[in-house]
């Protein structure tokens, strides 16, 4: 009975840490889509989760829109993403710069990007 227990009880942990473990490594990828290389090298993978969202929602706002976040790991890590331009393609596309600021330890780094999306595509995609 007690080694059944165990069993169980060792069977939840060992399930929930690799389903973490499978929801990380899923929900990592589009962060390297939506972050350069140099935010990828200074944030954490949570962080790195953050900054993502920070641009997906700002996308979603337009031109002007600015999304912060607060990192959930590290003290004195936060950053934003702000769309601040928009342009049209020929082919019906369409592109927006978005600038990203990550803070880390008073250290102000700032990368701006272009996402494009084209004419069908559901999102945006990191050019």
């Amino acid at each position: 009975m007690f080694g059944s227990i165990l069993g169980s009880v060792a069977g939840g942990v060992l399930g929930s840490v690799g389903g973490t473990a499978g929801a990380v490594a899923v929900a990592a990828l589009p962060a390297a889509s939506y972050l350069g290389d140099e935010l990828l090298k200074m944030l954490d993978c949570k962080e790195q989760q953050q900054a993502a969202k920070a641009t997906d929602e700002a996308i979603r706002g337009g031109v002007g829109t600015e999304s912060a976040w607060q990192s959930e790991t590290r003290a004195n890590v936060h950053g934003s993403s702000k769309v601040t331009g928009q342009e049209q393609l020929a082919d019906g596309g369409q592109c927006l710069t978005v600038t990203d600021v990550v803070i880390v330890d008073g250290e102000e780094t700032t990368v701006p990007k272009k996402m494009c999306k084209s004419p069908g595509q559901s999102g945006y995609v990191k050019v």
